[in-house]
C-alpha cells in the first residue's frame, strides 16, 4: 500500500509579531485521541504531526493554547478536509480546505486547550484512473413558440436539473443529444467547468460558428483533458457534407473528439450520435443503415485508440442497428450484467398500459413528455471495446430531482471505464 505521509507543524507559543513576548509551551502540549493513526513529536515547542494514508480522508483537529500557525505539505492531487471545532467555552476561528503541495491558516484559541488530531474517515475517491463516460438526451427546446414543452417540462425549469445531474455525477465526458440553439448557450454559461462541441446537423457549422439545426453535442471537463482534435460526419452517403440518405427524416450525424488527459498518456476518442427516430418498418431500414456508416468511419478516426461511441440510437435490442453495433462493439448495459444499476421505474398509467416494457430492466426513455409514444424503452447506449476498455460500473439514473416529469424524457447513462 502506498504511503502517503502528512506533516503538520504547530507553533504552541505565542509569535512575537503576532501576539507579543512568547509565553511557554501548554503542558503538556498534546493529547492524541487516536494514537494508532497519528504519530505526534514535540521539539523544541514545534509540533509534528505524521498521518499515514492513501487516498484521502477528513482529519478533525481540537485546538487550545495560544496560538497555533501550522504550515504543512500534502502531496500533488491529494485532498485534505481540516475541521476546526469549538470546546466548550473555547474561542476557535479558521478552516482550511487545501490541494497541492503547501498552504497555511493561522487561527485563534485560548489557553491551556488540548489539541487532538483525529481521523473522521479516510474514504478513497474514485480511482483517478477511473473515467465517468456518459451520454445524456436533454430534449430539445425551440424556443418561445414550442408549445410542446410548456410549464414545468420548459426550457427555463428543466436546464438547471440539467445541469444538476451533469454535476451530480460529475460528468468527466458526456454525449448531449437533441440540443438546440436556444439550449447551447446555457451550456457554455452554466458549465464552465466544460468544453462544449457541437455542429448544427442543418449546415455542418461548429455551434460557436454559425451552426443551424439541432446539436448533437459533446461535453468534456477541461481541468481533466486536452483536446487534441475534434470533427463531425453525416450518417450518409456523403458523410462529409450536411445531407441525409436511407430515407432519414433529418440530417443525422456523428461528433467526435479526440482527448488526451493531462498529466497522462492516455489518448482516446469519443464519439456521440442520434439515430433517426420513426418507429416504422422504413424508419427500422433507416437505421441500420446508419449504423452501417458508423461502423465504418469511427474505427478509421480511432484507429487503435481506446473509444466510446455513445448517444440515443432511437432502436430497442432487438433492432437490426443495435444487432449490428452489438456485433462488433459491446453495450455497457449487456456487458456490466445484474451489476447495471437504475433505469426508469414505470408510473400506475404505465404499469397498466405497458406492463411488458416495464416489466423490462435498464430503460432510458420515459415516454412521459410523448403524447403518442409513452411506452418506455432502453434505447440509448455507451458501446466500447472491451479489448480495449475495461467497465467497472453503470448506472441509468432515475432520479427526477423532484420533476414529476423529469428533467428530460430520456435518462443519463453514467459509466466508469479504465484502459
Amino acid at each position: 500500500m502506498k504511503r502517503c505521509v502528512w506533516k503538520y507543524l504547530f507553533l504552541l507559543s505565542c509569535l512575537l509579531w503576532a501576539c507579543g513576548p512568547a509565553e511557554q509551551p501548554v503542558n503538556p502540549p498534546v493529547e492524541p485521541s487516536n494514537p494508532s493513526d497519528s504519530v505526534l513529536v514535540e521539539n523544541d515547542g514545534l509540533l509534528t504531526v505524521e498521518v499515514e494514508n492513501v487516498q484521502g480522508g477528513t482529519v478533525k483537529l481540537l485546538y487550545q493554547g495560544d496560538t497555533v500557525i501550522p504550515p504543512f505539505s500534502i502531496e500533488k492531487t491529494h485532498w485534505l478536509t481540516v475541521i476546526f471545532t469549538p470546546d466548550d467555552q473555547h474561542i476557535l476561528t479558521g478552516s482550511n480546505i487545501v490541494k497541492g503541495c503547501a498552504a497555511r491558516d493561522s487561527f485563534q484559541v485560548k489557553m491551556d486547550t488540548i489539541i487532538r488530531p483525529v481521523f473522521e474517515e479516510i474514504v478513497p475517491a474514485t480511482p483517478a484512473e477511473h473515467h465517468k463516460i456518459c451520454n445524456y438526451n436533454i430534449r430539445y427546446y425551440n424556443g418561445p413558440g414550442d408549445n410542446a414543452n410548456t410549464g414545468n417540462r420548459s426550457w427555463t425549469i428543466r436546464k438547471e436539473k440539467v445541469f444538476q445531474m451533469i454535476r451530480k455525477h460529475q460528468m468527466d465526458v458526456c454525449g448531449i443529444e437533441e440540443i438546440t440553439t436556444y439550449q447551447s448557450p446555457d451550456f457554455v454559461a452554466a458549465l464552465d467547468e466544460y468544453e462544449y462541441i457541437g455542429y448544427g446537423r442543418d449546415n455542418g457549422k461548429e455551434n460557436a460558428a454559425g451552426g443551424a439545426g439541432e446539436q448533437t453535442g459533446i461535453i468534456y471537463r477541461k481541468a481533466r483533458y486536452v483536446k487534441l482534435d475534434q470533427g463531425r460526419f453525416f450518417l450518409s452517403t456523403t458523410p462529409h457534407r450536411a445531407s441525409k440518405s436511407f430515407g432519414s427524416s433529418f440530417n443525422r450525424m456523428v461528433t467526435w473528439v479526440k482527448l488526451k488527459e493531462r498529466n497522462a498518456d492516455k489518448t482516446f476518442y469519443f464519439f456521440a450520435t442520434h439515430f433517426d427516430h420513426p418507429t416504422t418498418q422504413a424508419g427500422i431500414n433507416t437505421r441500420a443503415s446508419q449504423a452501417d456508416v458508423a461502423l465504418n468511419l469511427v474505427p478509421q478516426i480511432a484507429a487503435d485508440a481506446p473509444f466510446f461511441f455513445v448517444g440515443d440510437f432511437n432502436c430497442e435490442p432487438s433492432e437490426p442497428a443495435y444487432e449490428k453495433l452489438q456485433q462488433v462493439w459491446t453495450d455497457a448495459f449487456v456487458a456490466m450484467g445484474e451489476n447495471a444499476q437504475g433505469g426508469y421505474i414505470c408510473n400506475s398509467e404505465q404499469e397498466n398500459l405497458f406492463s411488458d416494457a416495464c416489466a423490462e430492466t435498464g430503460n432510458t426513455y420515459t415516454g412521459l413528455y410523448s403524447s403518442s409514444d409513452k411506452e418506455p424503452k432502453r434505447i440509448d447506449f455507451v458501446f466500447f471495446d472491451p479489448n480495449k476498455t475495461t467497465i467497472h460500473t453503470y448506472w441509468a439514473d432515475n432520479d427526477n430531482l423532484g420533476l414529476e416529469a423529469y428533467p428530460s424524457d430520456h435518462l443519463p447513462i453514467i459509466t466508469e471505464m479504465t484502459w
